[in-house]
């Protein structure tokens, strides 16, 4: 695989940064104020490289970790940097599997026997349920990996082929990803947060538009096919635009918290839906994200408290 993350070069333009900095808004902008039915098929036949956004969350999550105790690196930067990682780990999750290297990478993504057993072992038996649902490659059909020729050395260290996530994040040049001169752009782009309730508006219209979309597809008809992807796509862009208010933090003294909330309850309405699973999950995934960030900055931020989520994951 090629890795595509390339931020060590200084941009003479920080709208480049920001693009790296903001995945689901550059994948959601595509749908405008008032998307036709062509651009939801459209992003429900995107595809986009779920092995490279499995690499860059991991990525900016060590990067966190490296980060936080730093003296050079500010507040504000290290909120951005698990903000970003949760928006790429949300793509892996939301997105449908269409081929062996998604389900790669979602396997990747998956919470390994260690993390399991430190959740389990601080009373959190919930947590490593939700992250493997919200990872799970889902119940559709894939291929099986190619089987190994009797040729193939039985000494090579095994196995064959394969993603490897650490191994993807080790190879990378600098753990810090951004340069020094870069980090102001990102201590901005946590500064000026999400627009959660324009946001949490368009999650509701895509939801809607989705449930239409969906019934009008089991009527017979020759767009009855393209029906079905527009309905997917919206569904997507529904549950892309909920994650997004899941991991950015809840600003003070604005209605982030509120439209934090709201967004649980969103979620919890469809659970009443034949939804994906792993969409829903996913969601419940994205705000421990939130909770790490809210904790590190209480001057800055606040930390919502939801209720009881609906007990299907």
């Amino acid at each position: 695989m090629t890795n595509k993350l390339e931020f060590q070069a200084v941009s003479h333009d920080d709208r480049e940064i920001r693009e790296h900095a903001d995945p689901i808004t550059a994948i959601l902008a595509r749908l405008h104020d008032d998307p036709a039915i062509a651009d939801m098929v459209a992003l429900r036949q995107s595809r986009p490289d779920l092995r490279d956004a499995a690499v860059k969350a991991e990525a900016h999550r060590n990067a966190y970790g490296w980060s936080v105790s730093q003296d050079s690196v500010g507040t504000l930067e290290c909120i951005a940097l698990l903000t970003i990682a949760g928006a790429h780990a949300m793509i892996v999750a939301i997105f449908p599997v269409e081929s062996l290297d998604d389900v790669d990478a979602k396997v990747a993504m998956q919470p390994n026997r260690k993390w399991l057993q430190s959740w389990q072992g601080s009373g959190d038996f919930v947590r490593g349920r939700i992250a493997q649902a919200a990872f799970s490659p889902g119940q559709l059909a894939v291929p099986r990996q190619p089987d190994v020729s009797d040729r193939e050395s039985a000494l090579y260290p095994w196995p064959v082929s394969g993603f490897d996530l650490e191994a993807e994040v080790a190879s990378l040049p600098n753990r810090k990803i951004y340069t020094p001169a870069q980090l102001p752009v990102l201590a901005a782009f946590a500064a000026e947060g999400l627009d959660m309730r324009a946001v949490l508006e368009k999650a509701r219209d895509y939801f809607a538009a989705a449930d239409r979309l969906f019934m009008e597809a089991l009527r017979p008809s020759p767009a009855m096919h393209r029906t079905r992807l527009a309905a997917e796509g919206a569904l997507i862009a529904a549950y892309l635009a909920c994650s997004q208010i899941a991991v950015w933090p809840a600003r003070r003294g604005t209605g982030d918290r509120d439209a934090k909330i709201a967004v649980q309850d969103l979620v919890n309405g469809r659970a009443k839906t034949a939804d994906p699973l792993h969409m829903q999950a996913a969601i419940r995934h994205g705000f421990t994200f939130t909770g790490t960030v809210s904790r590190g900055a209480s001057h800055l931020f606040v930390e919502a408290q939801l209720g009881e989520w609906a007990g299907n994951v």
